[in-house]
């Protein structure tokens, strides 16, 4: 009996033993980043990187510098701003405040601008997208100064007045620019996808009713989304953050808040097909799927990337690694299928917005594989819920961060990503900070977050050409799901 007791109930301190040797060989066999647990980011000062440093001006303006080794400064503003904040009634306005960016102002008419700008040697660059706008300038940091006021007088200041004159000239440009297939596609699928608010309005056009805008409507866009809290002055290169905020307090410091705003709801994602057949457009057809994503601050937007690059890229006849014998399994299936491969291109593509997400993926094929090149992206999608390997997301990883680290090192390209952060997220994001959380995904990471999003859910889908080998979209979103019997 005390030695059956003696069995039963080990000396203290045995078990805790036991358990720690258990613990050590599963890890020895298996080591895994430990998810959730509290781990202290690493310096960005290791990774020679000087740190983004944001200042908030008295009238709620943002101003972001990162010091680097550069010759030339890039100083932009960013806005808060862009289609989506269009409504029915002005819808396309912000590509007219676009265009009528480079047409002067009432200080600087346009004779008067481009000379400036060009006796600096400078480059004035106006873009607007979904949800930002930039206004982003290239010079010499002796020049700052006067780009800064250049920057100030077209940002708060536009143009409105010579919309009237303009009309003629805008419009005919806007009809007649060449626009890519891909970015035609991608702006079908936001329009299938959201259909019911300004996210899904178009960004390349047709612009309906875009020529009964008056001033009225430009000048209301701009009063309403031009303000301090929407705005950042973000710059890079050799200067010091309290110069940058010495001149933007002079330039910038008399820009107004803005008023309350009414309370908007999540666009609702809409499971639907937008299908344009043209069985006369060419033997390539254009297709896109998109899933409902995660926002910016998601703390599941990291992984959402990492999926990105498990999908992967694919173009035939391009690259150092034909597809054919690629360790990316989706990329192997559409390359080698029936021996001549299913798909000219097709890619993985991954948006966050401030409240939503889109992912998906594009695809490029003939006409008599259109089934077999959406079977196969469909099935690399479900995989990502159930059939995930280690070498997958690590691979994966690797891509991801050859992407980040790998892009133009350029003053301009340093500003842009730190303007676009600094609205997205408040603050610049360290490269170091980046790799550690890229670090902290995992195969089973993967498998939960593309079970919780991605897994029997609702798909919007878009496609362009000759499409008589199209599924139907009953079968599409039957795909998204498993069946096993």
């Amino acid at each position: 009996q005390l030695l059956a007791f003696r069995c039963i109930f080990p000396p203290p301190g045995t078990a805790m033993l036991a358990f720690r040797r258990f613990a050590s060989r599963q890890a020895a066999v298996a080591p895994r980043s430990a998810r959730g647990v509290s781990q202290v980011l690493p310096d960005p000062a290791a990774w020679n990187q000087a740190p983004a440093v944001v200042t908030v001006l008295p009238n709620g303006v943002r101003v972001a510098t990162r010091e680097t080794f550069s010759e030339v400064t890039s100083v932009g503003v960013f806005l808060n701003a862009g289609v989506r904040d269009e409504t029915k009634d002005n819808a396309g306005a912000s590509h007219l405040i676009e265009q009528l960016a480079f047409t002067g102002t009432a200080k600087r008419p346009k004779a008067k601008l481009e000379s400036e700008v060009e006796s600096m040697g400078a480059t004035l660059d106006v873009s607007v997208g979904r949800e930002q706008s930039s206004y982003t300038m290239s010079l010499f940091n002796s020049d700052l100064k006067q780009g800064l006021e250049i920057l100030a007088d077209v940002v708060t200041a536009p143009a409105v007045a010579n919309w009237g004159k303009e009309k003629e000239n805008i419009l005919r440009k806007l009809d007649e620019r060449e626009v890519p297939t891909r970015a035609v596609i991608d702006d079908r699928l936001h329009a299938c996808a959201f259909r019911d608010y300004s996210l899904g309005f178009s960004t390349v056009g047709p612009f309906e009713g875009i020529a009964s805008l008056t001033d009225a409507h430009l000048k209301s866009y701009v009063d309403t989304n031009y303000t301090a809290e929407n705005m950042v002055i973000a710059a890079s290169g050799p200067l010091k953050h309290e110069q940058l905020v010495q001149l933007a307090s002079a330039s910038f410091g008399g820009v107004k808040a803005g008023g309350p705003k009414p309370g908007s709801t999540k666009p609702y994602f809409c499971g639907a097909e937008l299908i344009y057949r043209n069985d006369e457009m060419g033997p390539l057809a254009y297709l896109s799927v998109g899933w409902e994503g995660v926002p910016w601050r998601s703390p599941d937007a990291v992984t959402f990337m990492v999926m990105e690059h498990v999908i992967g890229s694919y173009k035939k006849n391009t690259g150092l690694v034909p597809g054919n014998i690629s360790g990316n399994r989706v990329v192997n299936a559409v390359a080698n299928k029936m021996q001549v491969g299913c798909a000219e291109e097709f890619q993985a593509f991954n948006r966050f917005y401030k409240d939503t997400g889109m992912f998906g993926f594009y695809i490029v094929c003939d006409e008599v594989a259109v089934e077999h090149a959406m079977g196969e992206l469909m099935f690399g999608m479900n995989l990502l819920s159930f059939s995930v390997t280690d070498e997958e997301v690590e691979r994966a990883k690797r891509e991801l961060k050859a992407k980040l680290f790998s892009a133009p090192t350029s003053a301009a390209a340093s500003c842009a990503s730190l303007g676009s952060h600094v609205l997205a997220y408040g603050r610049g994001i360290p490269s170091s900070e980046m790799i550690f959380r890229i670090d902290g995904v995992d195969a089973e990471e993967v498998k939960r977050v593309a079970w919780k999003y991605l897994n029997d859910a609702e798909i919007s889908t878009t496609a362009l050409g000759p499409l008589h080998g199209m599924p139907q979209y009953y079968d599409l979103r039957r795909q998204t799901a498993m069946h096993r019997y």
